[in-house]
């Protein structure tokens, strides 16, 4: 019991030193970093975070009159990192007059994977190109750390376990899967000639994310506007690219919002749950009038056969308050907390970036206050100490726009969450020897993956008190998962 005691105040003392949703002033000015190249307009588009807590971001530079292709690194403070590409930029001088690099992955030996969707010599042309650590094209890469892909217009890439890269497009009547190896090559041995495609009746839609469960499988999730109303689509795919035709139906699960109003739009961000469940949200409705958004805020919750979970809200629906947030994105935090990101529309011009936390029901976490910033949001992502960080650009009207990275404290296990997991871990960071306590003794699987999500190891918990021994592990983070929860370690 003393032990117990002294892990909770322990644990009480580390989570309560900055309240969750406030500017983290240890980054760039009072939690703020705003980047201006040439006193031109810079633009940010996609980020990541390295295993050195470094920040790389991806998006756009106009240099005389033409925008190019950039990435920039900053270190964990926000500082740019002079030791990557040229003062800690890098700009792909070789796709001139572009949108930018609206792609980013991170392979496990830290190499950059950038792309964009362009034209060359007039076709639609996928380009992905591999950078190293310092910023250098990867020459092991496709064409000296450069693939070119004609014909096609990606909506959404993922890289796997193995290093290996997913491209998901997509036409009014098609979804297809491409498979390309890590080296840039096509796998021919993939769907037929590399391409998995799958007949889709649906008509246009809007690709909002792209996900891949413990088993392999692929979630695309999309939008569509109709005239009267708003569709929600979930399709699932299995490994080899194909509709899985036992979710849903024939792959697809669609739910239906009635529209707000004439000018209504939905929107939809979401993420998969450590029990394989699907947590969509998102708003929809629109502006009534100048600085009047109406939006109605929903979270959605479905098995993983494409079922609504019906232990959650109303048949797998939660409906909050008609608002003004505008959501964009969802996290699913390691306690199973909701990690909203999005907007408040001016209905005019501009809008404020903000993040919101709700509970695994998907009522509002009041402990979590952010407020809303002046700038364009880009992507939201969670750092791996639980830090948030939004990446996104400051307004035309504001002068040439820059590019801005602003951070939030977030604790991602509370001591609330922790107490009703039943299941207590210390010394928490250690050395490598991590103690479970227990209060019970019945058999429960776990494992332990890295930041990457690669399993660095699995076994059973027996008794009520047991032992996991990282001492081999590197200095890092780590996530203990059982059947019911995620526990983030520490190891010195």
């Amino acid at each position: 019991m003393k032990t117990l005691l002294l892990f909770l105040a322990g644990l009480v003392s580390f989570v309560s030193f900055a309240q969750d949703g406030i500017l983290d002033t240890s980054f760039g000015i009072d939690g703020v970093v705003i980047t201006d190249l040439e006193n031109d307009q810079d633009f940010g588009s996609a980020i990541v975070e390295q295993a050195d807590q470094k920040l790389v971001v991806a998006g756009s530079t106009n240099i005389g009159g033409d925008f190019f292709p950039l990435l920039l690194r900053y270190m964990p403070n926000g500082t740019l990192d002079t030791t990557f590409g040229t003062d800690g930029k890098v700009i792909a001088t070789f796709l001139e007059n572009s949108s930018g690099f609206g792609f980013l992955l991170l392979t496990d030996d830290q190499k950059l994977l950038s792309a964009i969707n362009t034209f060359e010599g007039g076709t639609e042309t996928f380009i992905i190109t591999r950078y190293s650590d310092t910023g250098i094209l990867d020459s092991t890469f496709g064409i000296n750390g450069i693939v070119s892909i004609p014909d096609i217009v990606v909506s959404k890439m993922m890289l796997l376990a193995d290093g290996s890269i997913l491209l998901f497009s997509k036409t009014s009547s098609e979804v297809t899967f491409t498979h390309y190896f890590a080296d840039g090559s096509l796998d021919l041995n993939f769907g037929i000639d590399g391409y998995a495609t799958s007949s889709f009746s649906g008509g246009f839609f809007s690709t909002r994310g792209l996900k891949r469960d413990s088993q392999n499988n692929l979630y695309i999730l999309a939008t569509r506007d109709n005239n009267a109303s708003s569709d929600v689509i979930l399709m699932k795919f299995l490994p080899n690219g194909y509709f899985d035709t036992a979710f849903g139906i024939d792959g697809v699960v669609i739910k239906t919002f009635t529209a707000q109003n004439q000018f209504d739009n939905i929107s939809a961000g979401f993420d998969i749950t450590n029990d394989e469940k699907v947590v969509i949200a998102g708003s929809y409705g629109g502006c009534i009038d100048i600085g009047e958004p109406a939006l109605q805020t929903y979270f959605l919750r479905y098995l993983n056969n494409g079922m609504p979970d019906n232990s959650f809200g109303n048949n797998g629906t939660v409906l909050n308050p008609v608002s003004s947030f505008h959501i964009s994105q969802l996290i699913v935090q390691d306690n199973q907390r909701l990690l909203v990101s999005g907007s408040i529309p001016d209905c005019f011009e501009a809008s404020w970036a903000i993040s919101k936390r709700y509970f695994s029901g998907g009522t509002v976490d009041s402990s979590f206050s952010s407020l809303p910033l002046e700038m364009f949001n880009a992507e939201t992502i969670l750092q791996a100490d639980g830090k948030i960080v939004t990446l996104g650009y400051s307004y035309w009207f504001n002068g040439p726009e820059d590019i801005m990275l602003a951070r939030f404290n977030n604790n991602p296990l509370s001591v609330s969450e922790f107490e009703t997991n039943k299941l207590i871990i210390y010394p928490n960071p250690s050395n490598g020897i991590f103690t479970i306590e227990r209060e019970f003794s019945e058999m429960d699987n776990y494992q332990i993956t890295d930041i990457t999500g690669k399993i660095i190891a699995n076994g059973e918990l027996n008794d009520t008190q047991s032992q996991i021994d990282l001492s081999a592990a590197q200095t890092g983070v780590y996530f203990l998962k059982t059947a019911n929860s995620v526990f983030r370690l520490l190891k010195n």
